[in-house]
């Protein structure tokens, strides 16, 4: 059995890492974040998140609310034009300090 190799002073240590920064990974972070829980969401599009739904047609309506689960989440998940949601996300990630890295592809 090896030992477990120990991080070096300057790197961090987190409680969770969080792979993607669609709907599901902007509400793990923010909720991690909302419990002050030392968290990464990575991203790996170098400059927004939920690239996914970034690729998106201009315009396309998004619903990314489900109809059947009640939503326990911090960041806001209703019915818009892709636009709208993006910049409603945005700056929710700001507000409620979401630590995202982004261009890091996993």
């Amino acid at each position: 059995m090896t030992e477990p190799l120990m991080p070096a002073q300057d790197t961090p240590i987190y409680d969770l890492i969080i792979v993607g920064s669609g709907p599901a990974g902007l509400s793990a972070a923010a909720r991690a974040s909302a419990l002050g829980s030392a968290h990464l969401l990575l991203e790996a599009d170098t400059k927004h998140a939920s690239d996914t739904i970034f690729k998106y047609q201009k315009g396309k309506h998004i619903m990314a609310e489900p109809g059947i689960l009640p939503l326990r989440s911090d960041m806001s998940f209703s019915v818009g034009k892709r636009e709208q949601l993006l910049s409603t996300w945005d700056a929710e990630l700001l507000k409620l300090q979401v630590n995202i890295a982004y261009g890091k592809r996993v």
